[in-house]
């Protein structure tokens, strides 16, 4: 930048500063093209008076020149030279047809000055000196009568210094006072211009602050009355000001009704997933109760106890996603399909649905065994939820590869087309009837596994997940929101 500290200024002074600029530089230059004109105009009446000048000294002249006096022709120069009351020559001279020097005079103490260039190669003209301050002239000395003593040229050097003097004397007035009259303009058209920007200014200062804080309008005693450019633009920053304080209350309203929201739905995911460990943790007691005498029966509840209570830890931390059970060996094995049965069970004897549960599963395979229990809870209840009375669902262990397979059926009308796009693309549902299948989502996508459903028109269907052994769980879609 040319200027860093005009652009450092606001713009509120930039533009008056700019007009102050424009103003003095239009004085300047309008006071040379001025002078510049006004002294052209005098040129060519300098020329003019010179040639008037030529015309006496010739008729002075002609005499001794068709006599050809030369010491006449001397006399007549020395003469003009003595008599002068308007225009002081300097020097004359009458040159021959070869351009030489037949006569001349000159004034005492102007010293000998050679010819000007243009004076020996063109016939006729004029050549002003402002450094010497002299005003040369020439023309043809001829007529009918010269023809018999040829072609001669007249040359004058005329003093015109107090010319030059007054012109650059003109010209030094009439910029001084071309600058003293547009600085007075300047001044008053700054003047002028901090006047008409103040209201400017206050909307710039209200910007700044709306920086830190909401934009505050401007109060009615500062629109200027009259300007309706003005007002129009103070009024529109009125507007746009309680527009955004309003924009922020009700940013403030809604972020408040989210908060409530992931709440309302935190709430609601964490009963729906407790529950279903509960059911188990609640047949353990009923047996105790029962068989409570017998030590195997009462270890082996206390035992499916304990993993439910285990399983109810790892859905509150997967649900808040504040904390990840990261204990060492945590694997899926055949105990936790035993267990998923177990807590299946009760609610498929309570719809009259047949429970199938087939495994090649032998022993703990390298994947989060709390979360492959939730996601089996999740499908294998809502499938029996969807199965008629005296219908089966049917449940498949088997490592395939590299991958866990799971494999879940059941014989009821078939899964939700919203539900299908849901397990598939990894979509969230809203309301309490894709609560279960949200949390299957997320748990998924940990798992880092694909799910394929199979929606048999009229006989059930079929769900089969291929999950990753040993990879690492991936992110939580639900700490990101």
């Amino acid at each position: 930048m040319p200027f860093p500290i005009i652009h450092r200024l606001p713009v509120s002074a930039r533009v008056p500063l700019a007009m102050v600029g424009i103003v003095l530089l239009t004085a300047l230059g309008s006071t040379h093209i001025s002078t510049r004109s006004l002294s052209a105009q005098v040129e060519v009446q300098l020329e003019r008076i010179g040639q008037i000048y030529l015309d006496g000294l010739a008729a002075s002249l002609m005499p001794p020149v068709l006599n050809r006096d030369i010491d006449g022709i001397d006399r007549a120069l020395d003469e003009a030279l003595r008599m002068h009351q308007g225009v002081k020559e300097r020097r004359l001279l009458l040159l021959d047809d070869s351009g030489s020097v037949m006569a001349r005079a000159d004034r005492d103490g102007v010293g000998n000055a050679s010819l000007p260039a243009p004076a020996q190669q063109q016939a006729r003209g004029y050549l002003l000196d402002s450094e010497d301050g002299s005003y040369w002239v020439w023309r043809p000395l001829a007529d009918e009568r010269t023809a018999a003593v040829g072609s001669m040229t007249l040359v004058a050097n005329l003093d015109v210094s107090d010319y030059i003097a007054e012109r650059q004397a003109l010209w030094l007035r009439v910029a001084a006072f071309d600058l003293g009259f547009g600085t007075v303009c300047a001044l008053v058209g700054l003047l002028l211009m901090r006047r008409l920007l103040r209201p400017i200014d206050m909307l710039t200062r209200h910007l700044q602050q709306g920086e830190q804080a909401a934009p505050l309008p401007l109060a009615e005693h500062h629109i200027p009355a009259g300007d309706r450019e003005t007002v129009q633009l103070v009024r529109a920053y009125n507007r746009m000001a309680a527009a955004t304080r309003d924009r922020e209350a009700m940013l403030t309203f809604m972020a408040k009704q989210e908060r409530e929201a992931v709440l309302g739905r935190l709430a609601a995911t964490l009963a729906h997933e407790v529950r279903n460990p509960l059911t188990g943790v609640i047949t353990a007691i009923e047996t105790l109760r029962k068989f409570g005498d017998r030590e195997a029966v009462r270890a082996e509840a206390l035992d499916f106890m304990e993993r439910g209570m285990r399983a109810l830890t790892d859905v509150t931390d997967a649900t808040l996603a504040t904390h990840r059970s990261a204990v060492e060996g945590s694997r899926f094995g055949p105990q936790d399909l035993i267990d998923v049965r177990r807590l299946v069970a009760p609610k498929a004897r309570q719809a009259g649905v047949a429970l199938h549960v087939t495994s090649g599963l032998e022993a703990p395979v390298p994947v989060a065994g709390g979360e492959v229990r939730q996601v089996l809870l999740n499908l294998l209840l809502n499938a029996v939820e969807a199965s008629p009375a005296g219908g089966s669902v049917l449940l498949h262990c088997a490592v395939k590869g590299a991958h866990l397979r799971l494999e879940i059926g059941d014989e009821g009308s078939g899964l939700p087309e919203d539900l299908v796009r849901s397990l598939e693309h990894g979509l969230e549902l809203s309301g309490s009837a894709g609560l279960g299948v949200a949390v299957t989502v997320r748990l998924l996508q940990r798992l880092r596994g694909r799910i394929a459903v199979d929606v048999r028109s009229g006989r059930g269907t079929r769900i089969v997940l291929d999950l990753p052994l040993g990879a690492p769980p991936g992110p939580d879609p639900g700490a990101a929101s």
